[in-house]
């Protein structure tokens, strides 16, 4: 009996340990954007999985805005987010740039003329003034663990930020951007892309 009991302290603890790890990690990342501390983030982003998130949601919105997603399909519409990477890695690359993450995380400023009210920031103080509200909007997934950001905004204005388990660390590999801010982002792509064909 004792040794049952011992097992089933043993599984409970590790359990626990298990469901507590990535609130972990999302605190480390948050101390460091609340620090500015650049290289400490910079150790817990996963940029090449960053970067694949932006540029998907950023030609999506593009394709939406534009009306062409509608033209090209499901597998079309797949097919122009895989091409239209080149197009989106001018912005894409200011967005990893650590001064500028820096920013969209606390300020909501993600460069150039896209940016949100610093409240709807996902690391700002307003958004992450309680941790039991922000660990009741967080969903864990296996090896991904998801906060939604400000919890107390409406979904469209939320960030929903993932953190992946990379080799025994949890990291930063998605920020699934607001609306408005997605808006933005697409609008300078178009303007871009406007401009190349000039």
């Amino acid at each position: 009996m004792r040794w049952t009991l011992r097992i089933a302290a043993i599984l409970a603890v590790l359990l626990i340990a298990y469901a507590i790890w990535p609130v972990v990690g999302f605190y480390r990342i948050a101390s460091a954007v609340d620090a500015r501390d650049a290289a400490a983030l910079s150790k817990r982003v996963d940029l090449h999985a960053l970067r694949k998130n932006l540029t998907k949601q950023i030609i999506a919105t593009y394709l939406e805005l534009t009306g062409k997603g509608k033209k090209l399909g499901l597998l079309g519409k797949t097919i122009a987010i895989g091409l239209g990477t080149s197009y989106a890695e001018p912005i894409v690359a200011r967005l990893i740039n650590e001064e500028t993450l820096l920013d969209l995380l606390s300020k909501g400023d993600a460069g150039g003329e896209a940016k949100i009210s610093a409240e709807l920031a996902p690391f700002s103080k307003s958004a992450l003034k309680s941790g039991w509200t922000t660990w009741l909007h967080s969903e864990y997934r296996g090896e991904d663990y998801y906060v939604y950001l400000p919890p107390d905004k409406p979904a469209d204005q939320q960030f929903r930020v993932k953190l992946s388990l990379s080799p025994w660390r949890w990291k930063l590999a998605g920020i699934d951007l607001p609306q408005p801010l997605r808006v933005q982002l697409a609008k300078e792509l178009e303007s871009l892309r406007e401009s190349k064909n000039d």
